[in-house]
């Protein structure tokens, strides 16, 4: 994670967790109230300035999530038969506002205050999904401010672009801020639970915390509406949130657990930032290019000209592939495995213009999404057979081909971990079949940021 970004996680938010509620059946739940302190007692040795914490029991849109914004917003569990237990917390206005003005262009982000609440008929208070996480992070010493947020539940994938949102709203302040994410899992877990019993719930469970101890979305992504609706659930958006928050940095999991005492599953943990490996500066002129190739031809409609006064290591012939991310979400890539060029030069110039405008994933690149970009380019070294006993997904890109169609995979992806996974997705990406042969072929990149 970046530095900014000290700490985040996924905790449950049962009210029978707090002590005073929960009394002698807090013991049922041994395992998760342990692993939440020791979570929050690490969040907190992280030096934190506010938390940011995404609740699904406040007041919620169909349409996007919300951030609620007073000086302070107080709530206490009278709900829950104790109005003497309560909290307040002071809102960290700058970094809500950064958020906000972030969220503007990319997704809806409703900004509710007081007024605003109470249009719904509502007030502005500490809902129990953010005040039991919160109580334990009080408990483990936190004195700064928060951020209170509430997901979407129409779009999954809004959320994710909140965390990336949050992310590089605090790093653009400087704020070393602490993530929440706030939600339960299935409430069907067990033929006792109150809500009803489903198989499918367990399966749920293992596959959100399965995603979380591998950092991929892809159980998430699979599992249809109505499968969803079926366990009966409120965290799978504070999980998507988690994601995007986390975007493709490096990060430990010191904490984690999941258990399911009274038929909900409670499931934690809590990334830490993981030092980055130190990347090959050469702050470099083949990014530098893409990018003003990209730039010249949003702002004339065509192909720049190659520079004359190129490097020497420009000059020779090599495929290349240009790959753009936005907020550490893929936003186009292109590319090719052999020389179509001259040289380098005329690679990079050709493939950073298809990749922002021709990719067919995505929609053509606007002159505004521009600043957003991080851009990466890949020199290809000259593909040679290969058997599956000789790939690594790590070292080696792969081609595969059958005929006329190929498909290639760059290698060191996330959530690629394996040459079968890598062979399966390039050979849907040429449409070859599962259970068709193919040649196989393997290369090296070097990579420059």
């Amino acid at each position: 994670m970046d530095t900014t970004c000290m700490a985040a996680g996924l905790f449950p938010h049962p009210p029978i967790m707090i002590p005073e509620i929960g009394g002698k059946e807090l013991s049922r739940m041994a395992l998760t109230v342990k692993t939440e302190e020791e979570a929050m007692k690490r969040m907190v040795e992280k030096g934190i300035d506010t938390v940011v914490i995404i609740s699904p029991h406040n007041l919620c849109f169909y349409d996007g999530p919300a951030l609620f914004l007073a000086p302070s917003i107080s709530g206490n569990l009278s709900t829950f038969g104790r109005p003497d237990v309560s909290m307040t917390l002071s809102i960290d206005p700058m970094l809500s506002e950064a958020i906000l003005k972030e969220a503007e262009p990319l997704i809806p982000l409703h900004r509710v205050d007081k007024a605003e609440a109470a249009r719904y008929g509502k007030a502005l208070t500490v809902d129990w999904g953010t005040f039991v996480p919160m109580y334990y992070l009080l408990k483990a010493g936190f004195q700064g401010r928060a951020v209170m947020l509430s997901p979407c539940f129409s779009s999954y994938e809004i959320n994710e672009i909140l965390g990336t949102i949050v992310e590089r709203s605090a790093a653009k302040l400087g704020r070393k801020i602490g993530v929440i994410a706030s939600g339960d899992l299935s409430h069907k877990l067990t033929k006792d639970s109150p809500n009803g019993y489903t198989p499918k719930g367990i399966l749920f469970d293992q596959a959100v915390m399965d995603a979380l101890k591998r950092r991929d979305k892809k159980p998430l992504t699979s599992m249809t509406p109505d499968f969803i609706d079926e366990i009966a659930m409120c965290g799978l958006p504070s999980v998507y949130f988690l994601f995007g928050v986390l975007g493709h940095r490096k990060a430990a999991m010191p904490c984690f657990s999941h258990e399911g005492p009274f038929g909900v599953g409670y499931g934690v943990c809590l990334y830490l930032p993981e030092k980055e490996p130190e990347k090959e500066e050469i702050h470099d002129e083949r990014v530098k290019l893409a990018r003003e190739s990209i730039r010249y031809f949003l702002d004339h409609g065509k192909i720049m000209k190659t520079p004359h006064d190129l490097l020497p290591e420009l000059k020779a012939r090599a495929g290349a592939f240009v790959s753009l991310h936005k907020f550490g979400a893929l936003r186009g890539c292109i590319g090719t495995f052999l020389p179509c060029y001259d040289n380098v030069a005329e690679e990079i110039i050709h493939n950073a213009k298809a990749a922002a405008c021709d990719d067919p994933r995505f929609p053509p690149l606007s002159a505004r999404e521009l600043s957003d970009l991080t851009i990466s380019v890949d020199i290809l070294s000259t593909p040679e057979p290969a058997s599956l006993s000789d790939l690594d997904a790590r070292k080696y890109g792969v081609i595969v081909e059958k005929g006329a169609r190929r498909g290639l995979l760059l290698p060191d992806l996330d959530g690629v971990d394996t040459p079968e996974e890598q062979i399966a997705i390039a050979k849907r990406k040429a449409g070859i079949g599962p259970e068709e042969s193919v040649k196989l072929y393997r290369f090296h990149v070097k990579r420059y940021y």
